[in-house]
C-alpha cells in the first residue's frame, strides 16, 4: 500500500511537470517575437528567377533563401502597375477599394484620388500593437503609402553606399524588439542599368557609363525611360535579347542585396525568429504578345508575363524547406497571412485569405484591375485553370468601370495553353463558363467598391508628381 502511494505520488509529480512544461511551451508560442521583413523587386516576374526555373542563375541568393522557406508557383498580382498594386499588398484589398487605382493619365491640376478612409493598411494595424513600423520605399506618402510608419525613409536602400548601410543600421539597432520593415527597390525596373550579362566588349566607355548613371541622360525635358530607350536605340540595345540580358542584370544586382540583408539577419542572431517576405508587384513584357513591345511594357493587360509574381515567404522556425505550393494564390493574401500567423485579428476590409488556412477555406477565384490606360480599363477573374479579361471603353466612378461597354472579352484556358495563345470566347462549348465568370467579376468588383469611403482628391507636389511620371 505504501509502495502504491509513493508510486502515486511520483506519477503525479511527473503528470505537473509535464504540465508545467505544457503551459511553458504553450505561452512561449503564443509571444512569438514579431520580426517581419516585407521586399517587393518591382518589376519582377516569377520566371526570371532561379527557385522558379529560370536557366540563368539570376539569383542565387534567392534561391538559397527558398531553402528555408515556402514558395508559390502561381502567385499573382491585383494589379498590372506599381501603385495600385503595392496599395493592395499593403492593405489586402482590390484597387476598387482601396481607391488608387487611377492612371497617371487621369491626374489633372495635380490632383489624385485619395485612399479609402476606411481602410488601414498593415503597418498601421501592427503599429497598434507595439510593433515599430519601418519603410524604406520610394512611394508617394501623400497616397498613403507613408501611413503608420514610425519610420518613414522614401528613397530606394538598394544603391551601393550609405543607403543601404543605412537599412543595415537600422536593422540592427531594433533587433531586441517587434518591427516590421517594407523595403522597395526600383532596381530591376527599366532604365535596365546592368551590362552584367552583355558583350562589354562592344559597347564604349560612354555607353557603360550612361548605362550606369542613366538619370545623368541629357534632353531632361523626357522622362528618364524614354530618355534611356532613345539611348538604348542609339546605341543599337534597343532589341529584345539585349533588354532581357539588362532586365537579367538588375535581378542578379537585387539579388546581392537580398542576401547582404540574410546575412545581416543571422550576424545579428534574429535570422531564425525573422518572417522574411519577397514579393514583386508586377512583371514585365518582352515580345510574348506583341513582338515590338520588349522595352519597359506593364501595366497594360493581364497576360501571365504581367502579373505572375514571386511569393516566398520564410516563417519564422521553419523547420522544413522548401515548401512548394502550385495553387493560385495573390497579394491580397499576403496581410492576411502576417497577422493570422502572429495571432492579430484581420481586418473585416481585408478581401484576401490567410495562406495557413486549408486551400479548401479560401476563396477559389483571383481578381485584377487597374490598368494604367486612361482611356480604357481591364479587368480580369481566374477560376480553376480559366482565366477571363474583360476590356472596357471610358471607365468611370471610383471602381473604374462601364460593363455597358465591354468592347473585347478573352478566355483562355491556362491548363492547355499556358502561353495564352488561343481566346475561347467565341467557342460556344465555354458560353456559359464566360457567362458565370463576367457575372461574379462584376458583382466581386461592385461588392469591392461598395465600401470605398474616398470623398476627395489630394494635391501631389511637383517632385512627387514627376517621380510618378518617371517611374509609374
Amino acid at each position: 500500500m505504501q509502495q502504491l502511494t509513493k508510486q502515486s505520488i511520483f506519477l503525479a509529480i511527473l503528470f505537473f511537470s509535464f504540465f508545467l512544461l505544457f503551459v511553458q511551451c504553450s505561452s512561449k508560442k503564443e509571444v512569438k517575437k514579431k520580426q517581419i521583413i516585407l521586399i517587393s523587386i518591382d518589376t519582377l516576374r516569377s520566371d526570371h528567377i532561379t527557385p522558379y526555373g529560370y536557366l540563368r542563375d539570376t539569383s542565387p541568393k534567392l534561391a538559397e533563401l527558398v531553402e528555408d522557406s515556402v514558395y508559390y508557383t502561381h502567385a499573382y498580382t491585383n494589379g498590372c502597375w506599381t501603385h495600385p498594386s503595392h496599395m493592395s499588398l499593403l492593405t489586402g484589398t482590390l484597387p476598387s477599394r482601396h481607391g488608387i487605382n487611377k492612371p497617371l493619365g487621369t491626374i489633372k491640376n495635380k490632383k489624385y484620388q485619395k485612399l479609402n478612409e476606411s481602410l488601414k493598411n498593415i503597418a498601421e494595424v501592427l503599429k497598434l500593437r507595439g510593433v515599430k513600423t519601418m519603410k524604406f520605399a520610394q512611394l508617394p506618402n501623400e497616397l498613403g503609402f507613408g501611413n503608420g510608419f514610425d519610420i518613414n525613409n522614401s528613397i530606394d536602400p538598394f544603391v551601393k553606399g550609405y543607403k543601404f548601410e543605412w537599412l543595415l543600421k537600422e536593422l540592427e539597432n531594433h533587433k531586441a524588439e517587434d518591427f516590421f520593415l517594407f523595403i522597395h527597390t526600383w532596381k530591376v525596373h527599366a532604365p535596365y542599368f546592368s551590362n552584367h550579362y552583355l558583350d562589354k566588349e562592344r559597347l564604349s566607355e560612354k555607353v557603360l557609363y550612361y548605362m550606369q548613371n542613366p538619370y545623368e541622360l541629357p534632353n531632361k525635358d523626357a522622362r528618364v525611360t524614354i530618355r534611356y530607350g532613345r539611348f538604348l536605340k542609339k546605341n543599337n540595345l534597343l532589341n529584345l535579347s539585349d533588354c532581357v540580358d539588362m532586365y537579367d542584370g538588375g535581378i542578379l544586382y537585387v539579388d546581392w542585396f537580398i542576401g547582404e540583408i540574410v546575412n545581416k539577419a543571422k550576424e545579428i542572431g534574429i535570422y531564425d525568429e525573422l518572417m522574411f517576405i519577397i514579393v514583386s508587384d508586377h512583371g514585365e513584357h518582352f515580345a510574348e504578345h506583341d513582338p515590338q513591345k520588349f522595352y519597359n511594357w506593364h501595366g497594360k493587360d493581364y497576360y501571365e508575363e504581367y502579373i505572375k509574381v514571386p511569393l516566398i515567404i520564410k516563417f519564422p522556425h521553419q523547420a522544413v524547406g522548401p515548401e512548394k505550393h502550385k495553387e493560385p494564390v495573390s497579394l491580397i493574401d499576403v496581410f492576411p497571412t502576417v497577422l493570422d500567423f502572429y495571432n492579430v485579428e484581420i481586418p473585416g476590409f481585408v478581401q484576401g485569405d490567410s495562406l495557413l488556412k486549408h486551400r479548401s477555406q479560401r476563396k477559389q477565384h483571383i481578381v485584377s484591375e487597374a490598368v494604367s490606360q486612361s482611356h480604357q480599363e481591364r479587368k480580369m477573374i481566374r477560376k480553376g485553370n480559366l482565366k477571363y479579361i474583360v476590356t472596357m471603353q471610358n471607365p468611370s466612378k471610383l471602381e473604374r468601370a462601364n460593363w455597358d461597354s465591354i468592347r473585347e472579352r478573352r478566355l483562355f484556358n491556362l491548363e492547355e495553353d499556358p502561353l495564352e495563345r488561343k481566346n475561347l470566347y467565341n467557342d460556344s462549348k465555354f458560353r456559359n463558363d464566360c457567362s458565370d465568370l463576367e457575372k461574379m467579376l462584376k458583382e466581386i468588383i461592385e461588392e469591392s467598391s461598395s465600401t470605398n469611403q474616398t470623398t476627395g482628391e489630394i494635391t501631389l507636389d511637383p517632385e512627387t508628381l514627376e517621380q510618378m511620371k518617371a517611374l509609374g
